[in-house]
């Protein structure tokens, strides 16, 4: 895979960078993104999808929006109780799903109000509603928006937020990736990239 290395995944976000036909998604998703830190997570996840998809292929008008949009449930979900339904202690299945179908609530009224393509809001809503809970690929789309949320998680700001987060040493964070992301990642470009970032990551740690 070429692009190796050579890409970069920028962490600061502004809407400006955002494609032009996607921008007014991002747009009205943002006031559902301030929870969980999931404005950064976002843009990062984005990021991923648009190079999955030069690599990958699948419709950029189905999974560029799914991944804008995957997280907009956090928004109804507590926050003390956020914890509970994701990350190495996440067992609470029941908000962890909430999530999804909150969340595909509200990107159905987010996409309607922007008169998005109505033969492609059925794909993208079924994407949000099961992007945690299915682990097989049910489309190419989904697979590449799938593997975009959890390569979140070994990107540099990804790797030290969930650190951070989930009270985890470094070191440590890195050999828990280890152990289990060869079994998160659905596209053959993601698990490439995947074990690329981990590289990177643990690399990082032995120089600093």
């Amino acid at each position: 895979m070429d692009m190796l290395p050579t890409y970069s995944i920028d962490e600061i976000f502004e809407l400006r960078k955002i494609e032009i036909p996607f921008q007014n998604i991002f747009e009205m998703a943002m006031p559902f993104l301030k929870t969980r830190l999931n404005l950064p997570h976002t843009y990062i996840v984005y990021q991923y999808a648009q190079l999955l998809l030069e690599e990958e292929g699948g419709s950029r008008e189905i999974t560029l929006p799914a991944c804008i949009l995957h997280d907009v449930g956090w928004s109804t979900i507590p926050e003390d109780k956020q914890l509970t339904a994701f990350g190495p202690n996440g067992n609470d299945m029941v908000l962890r799903r909430k999530h999804e179908v909150e969340g595909a609530a509200i990107a159905k009224q987010i996409l309607g109000t922007l008169r998005y393509d109505e033969t492609l809001i059925p794909q993208i809503l079924k994407i949000i509603d099961g992007h945690d809970t299915t682990r097989h690929a049910r489309s190419s789309e989904d697979a590449i928006t799938k593997d975009s949320d959890k390569l979140f998680r070994l990107s540099p700001l990804g790797f030290r937020i969930d650190a951070e987060r989930f009270q985890e040493d470094l070191k440590d964070r890195v050999m828990y990736l280890r152990e289990r992301m060869d079994t998160w990642f659905l596209t053959e470009t993601g698990k490439e990239m995947a074990v690329h970032e981990l590289q990177m990551r643990a690399r990082e740690l032995q120089e600093s």
